[in-house]
């Protein structure tokens, strides 16, 4: 597969719907955990060093030497940390990520801020440390900072193959210096150190999980260090964290968030389910939960009414309802007025235009041209991602080839009176669009916008 082919397999992916929706709201709230004023601490953003783009990689198993497989193959598999979970016996078991051959073009995982080490991946932490806006402390990563045990690679690509994946310390990273973590156990959670020239320097946590077969929360739950090492937290409502307006507030109920840590070694995980995520959008319907344990890490988990935890790295877990209720109820939520959400609508509505180079296109057309013009005072973002929608008998409907692509997780943004070109590349629609009225949909900071086009 040349170089060109293996571009267009990408473009064509189907990716489940959970990531779509985590795209689709990074794109909605680029600043997440990142509020002002009201915040005590912060998320940490990623590092130069760990800036990778997402890539997918696919459904064939990586084999490494000195594997207890079969015979034949002679390899063992490296195990990866994606979001997803396979159910098994009464828990679930995350699975391991399985990487291309040259001959292989069935691609359905991502290529992820990663490394190899002995027989395992790790992958980029949702858990991070705190910083002072955006700032590290150094004497808090040095002090988390445990056994050195060798440096990462920078050898892993879109293109690299599987005797690359199988070196020790490969990685897409660059190079980084490998520790353990003091008080986390070094099968699931490493740290990768940077030293720069100039005096400066990075930390970034990785996490291990594949192959890993979760029966109850403790098996998980304890990993993270959560009970009894809970310095703060901070909370925001489902309607702060969708629309961006950074509604942090800092809460003070250490004895029922201990409560609650406790009852999540009793709960039981589900795995993903990304309707939960998507059908509970009233305003009250999610809580998002920010914990700065003693070690100055932040560790985030989200609350779904009705007793569910979800967790990035993992999905969702079952927790009791009377504990769950208990905690919910410190965090309440007033519904908004109605006539401030009208405005902020017109408000958002009003920041940009997306419009289109050309309305009335030829069936058989390769590409859709649109214009992205930021009329606002800030910075907007927006992703890869689009939609197109077919007018039919008076009704607007998601064109079905549409729903097979998959995009980079990536996002681009549009400086004050910027005009970004965005382009659709219609020749990867199968089967392709007919003749016919259409509308090109697309999320820009948050809003949904919609330009027509007729296709003759």
């Amino acid at each position: 597969m040349n170089k060109e082919d293996y571009i267009k397999a990408m473009n064509q992916l189907k990716i489940s719907e959970d990531f779509k929706e985590k795209t689709a709201m990074k794109i909605k709230n680029p600043n997440k955990g990142q509020a002002k004023n009201t915040v005590v601490f912060k998320r940490l953003a990623v590092s130069a060093a760990g800036l990778v783009i997402l890539v997918a990689v696919s459904a064939a198993a990586l084999n490494l030497p000195g594997s207890k497989s079969t015979e034949k193959e002679n390899n063992l598999k490296v195990e990866s940390t994606l979001n997803t979970g396979t159910k098994e016996a009464q828990g679930i078991t995350v699975p391991a990520v399985e990487i291309p051959t040259s001959d292989n073009s069935g691609v359905t995982a991502r290529m992820l801020p990663l490394f190899v080490y002995k027989g395992h991946i790790y992958i980029q932490s949702a858990t991070s440390f705190e910083t002072t806006d955006g700032t590290l402390n150094k004497e808090d990563v040095l002090a988390l900072r445990g056994d050195f045990l060798g440096k990462t690679k920078g050898s892993i690509d879109e293109w690299s193959t599987q005797e690359e994946y199988a070196t020790e310390f490969a990685s897409t990273i660059g190079e980084g210096e490998v520790y353990t973590v003091k008080g986390y156990d070094s099968n699931h959670r490493l740290m990768v150190y940077y030293e720069y020239q100039d005096g400066n320097f990075g930390c970034e946590l990785y996490d291990s999980f594949g192959g890993m077969t979760i029966n109850s929360g403790a098996d998980y739950f304890t990993l993270l260090n959560l009970q009894e090492n809970v310095a703060a937290y901070q909370w925001q409502s489902y309607n702060s964290w969708n629309n961006g307006l950074n509604e942090v507030q800092q809460a003070a109920d250490t004895d029922a968030l201990n409560a609650f840590l406790e009852s999540l070694n009793a709960s039981v995980p589900i795995g993903n389910d990304a309707d939960m995520l998507l059908e509970n959008t009233d305003y009250d319907s999610q809580k998002f939960i920010d914990i700065k344990t003693n070690d100055k890490l932040i560790t985030s988990l989200r609350l779904v009414k009705g007793g569910y935890v979800y967790d990035s790295q993992i999905g969702f877990f079952k927790v009791d309802d009377k504990a769950f209720q208990a905690f919910w109820d410190t965090m309440p939520v007033s519904e908004p007025a109605k006539d401030t959400a009208a405005n902020e609508d017109t408000e958002v509505s009003n920041l940009a235009d997306f419009t289109l180079a050309d309305t009335a296109l030829p069936v058989g057309s390769k590409e859709l041209k649109a214009v992205i013009k930021n009329n606002g005072s800030e910075d907007i973002f927006y992703g890869a991602d689009f939609s197109i929608e077919k007018l039919n008998e008076g009704n607007w409907e998601t064109v079905p080839a549409v729903s097979e692509l998959a995009f980079i997780e990536i996002a681009y943004s549009a400086a004050p009176g910027a005009e970004e070109e965005f382009t659709v590349d219609l020749s990867l629609l199968n089967p392709a669009l007919d003749a016919g009225n259409y509308r090109l949909v697309k999320n820009i900071n948050g809003q949904t916008f919609y330009a027509e086009f007729e296709l003759k």
